[in-house]
C-alpha cells in the first residue's frame, strides 16, 4: 500500500539523522524521519527525576567552535536553554596510584606534572626531534603514539583518554581513522609538531566567522536539542516506534518498507538517508551492495554502562573542582571515568546536592558493562568513595546500559568507509551517516548528518523534479 511521497526519508532519529532531515527541511524539501525507538535522540537521552536531578544517560556535554551548529541552536529557539559549562570544567584528572592528578594544559604544566617521570616528560617534549621512520602500512593508536611520544605517555595519558572518550582499546583503534589530522601531520612533516607547523593554509574568498570553542548543555539536558529539531520538522514528519525493514531502488524513486503499526507500510521517496548504527544499516543495504553491508557489519561497538549517583553536599570530603577523573587500564579499576556532573553544570542537581556519573565497560573490558544493575551500583559507590572521598550512601542511583554505545574505528576502518563511499557514488540519492564515520562526538555526528543532507539536496536539485511527480513515476 502506497502511503505518501517524500523528497527524502531519513531512517534513524538520532542527532545525525535529525541534522540531515533539518538541513533538507530548511531548503523546502518534504522530509520524513523514521525512528524505531519511542523517542528521538538516539544515545542522547535526558530525564528529570522526582528528586530534582537532571540525568543525561548518554553524552552529557557538547563542545564546539562550529558557528553553523551554534546558529542552528539559535534558529531552533534554544538560546535561552543553553547552559555553559563552569570554568572548573577545564580541569581534568587522571588516576595514578589511586590519586586523581590534574592533566597539564600548558608546556609549563607538562614540566611540573606528576603524571610523567622526567624521562617521560623529555620524551614527549622531544617529539619534534625524534627521527623515526614512518610505517608504510596502517598503524594502531598505541603504536603510533608510542613511536612519537613514548610508552610512558601512552600508558598514563593516551590510554585513559582513549578509554574515556572512545571507550576503546588503543591497540585496536586505527591512528589514521581516530586522529586523522595528527596522522597526516606526521606524513607531511615527519613529526606531529613539524607537520602541524607545515599545514597548508586554506584559502577562502570570504572571511568565515569564527568562535572560540564552547562547552555547554541545556536546561533539560542534551535531549532538548533533538526534541527541538523534531518539533521544527512537525509531528507528522517524525515517526517514532516504527522500524524501516526494507529498501528498494526502483530507479526514479525508492521504496521504504516500514513496520510498527501492526502492518507493513510502503513509502515512496526520491532519496534515502540511512542514519542508523552501522549494524542496522547493514541489513538495509544488503540487497543493494553486499560489500557495503559487510563493511558496515565489520564496525564493532563498545558497550558502556552509565551509573548516576546523587549525594548530599555534606557527604563530600572536598569540593569536586573539575570535569572528572579518568582511569588508565593499568589502575585496574572497574570504571573508565567518573564525571562530576553538578560541578560542570550546577543546574543538574538541587543546590544542596551533587551528581556524579560513573562510566564502565568499553572495548577492553566489555564484560564489566554487562554486570547486573546491583553490581554496577555497588561498584560505582565504592569507586566514588575511594577515589573522590565521598562518605556514605547515595540518595539517588540510576543505571543506563548501552550494549552498542560507541563505534570503534579499528584497523581497516578507512577501507570500510571507502566501500560505503563507492556505494554512495553509484547511488547519489542514497547517503549513510552516523557516528561510525567522521568522528564519534556529538558535534561531529551532527556535521556528518548535515553533510549527508547537503549531498542529498545536490542530488535532488540535479534531478529537477519534485515529490509530486512521484505519483506519475509510480504509474
Amino acid at each position: 500500500m502506497m502511503m505518501a511521497n517524500y523528497d527524502s526519508v531519513v531512517i534513524g532519529g538520532g542527532i545525525g539523522g535529525l541534522a540531515a532531515a533539518y538541513t533538507l527541511y530548511k531548503r523546502g524539501y518534504r522530509v520524513l524521519v523514521i525512528e524505531a525507538a519511542n523517542r528521538v535522540g538516539g544515545v542522547i537521552h535526558s530525564i528529570t527525576t522526582p528528586e530534582g536531578f537532571t540525568l543525561d544517560c548518554g553524552p552529557n556535554t557538547i563542545g564546539t567552535n562550529d558557528v553553523r551548529l551554534w546558529q542552528e541552536l539559535i534558529d531552533l529557539g534554544l538560546r535561552d536553554r543553553i547552559r555553559p559549562a563552569a570554568r572548573c570544567g577545564r580541569r581534568r584528572y587522571i588516576l595514578i596510584n589511586g590519586t586523581p592528578i590534574e592533566i597539564p594544559s600548558s608546556p609549563v604544566g607538562l614540566i611540573t606534572t606528576r603524571l610523567l617521570s622526567w624521562r617521560g616528560k623529555l620524551r614527549v617534549l622531544g617529539e619534534p626531534f625524534v627521527n623515526i621512520g614512518t610505517p608504510t602500512g596502517e598503524e594502531s593508536v598505541a603504536a603510533f603514539f608510542s613511536r612519537r611520544i613514548g610508552h610512558e605517555a601512552v600508558a598514563h595519558l593516551l590510554d585513559p583518554f582513549v578509554a574515556g572518550v572512545y571507550a576503546g582499546d588503543p591497540n585496536q583503534l586505527s591512528a589514521a581513522a581516530v586522529f586523522p589530522s595528527l596522522w597526516e601531520a606526521v606524513q607531511r612533516g615527519g613529526s606531529i609538531v613539524r607537520g602541524m607547523l607545515r599545514r597548508p593554509k586554506q584559502k577562502t574568498l570570504i572571511s568565515e566567522p569564527k568562535m572560540r570553542s564552547r562547552t555547554f548543555s541545556f536546561q533539560g539536558g542534551l535531549a532538548d536539542w533533538p526534541r527541538a529539531i523534531a518539533r521544527a520538522l512537525g509531528t507528522g514528519n517524525v515517526w517514532t516506534g516504527r522500524r524501516a525493514v526494507g529498501l528498494r531502488d526502483l530507479g526514479t524513486y525508492w521504496e521504504v518498507t516500514v513496520d510498527g503499526t501492526g502492518r507493513l507500510e510502503t513509502i515512496t521517496t526520491r532519496s534515502v538517508i540511512i542514519a542508523t548504527p552501522a549494524y542496522v544499516a547493514a541489513e538495509l543495504v544488503e540487497a543493494l551492495d553486499p560489500a557495503a553491508a559487510s563493511a558496515l557489519r565489520s564496525i564493532p561497538y563498545a558497550p558502556v554502562s552509565v551509573v548516576h549517583l546523587g549525594f548530599r553536599r555534606d557527604q563530600l570530603s572536598h569540593e569536586l573542582n573539575g570535569f572528572g577523573v579518568l582511569a588508565p587500564s593499568s589502575e585496574r579499576r572497574q570504571f573508565l571515568g567518573i564525571l562530576w556532573a553538578s560541578s560542570l553544570f550546577p543546574h543538574v542537581a538541587p543546590p544542596d546536592r551533587v551528581l556524579t556519573i560513573t562510566l564502565s565497560g568499553g572495548a577492553i573490558r566489555p564484560e564489566v558493562a554487562e554486570q547486573s544493575e546491583e553490581a554496577l551500583i555497588e561498584s560505582a559507590i565504592r569507586d566514588n568513595q575511594e577515589v573522590l572521598g565521598i562518605r556514605g550512601q547515595p540518595l539517588l542511583t540510576h543505571v543506563t546500559r548501552w550494549h552498542h554505545a560507541i563505534a570503534q574505528y579499528t584497523l581497516g576502518h578507512r577501507e570500510r568507509i571507502a566501500t560505503l563511499e563507492r556505494l554512495e557514488q553509484r547511488r547519489p540519492t542514497l547517503q549513510l551517516t552516523g557516528s561510525y564515520r567522521g568522528g564519534i562526538g556529538i558535534p561531529k555526528t551532527w556535521a556528518s548528518g548535515v553533510g549527508a543532507g547537503e549531498r542529498i539536496a545536490a542530488a535532488l536539485d540535479a534531478q529537477g523534479t519534485t515529490a509530486d511527480t512521484l505519483e506519475q513515476a509510480r504509474g
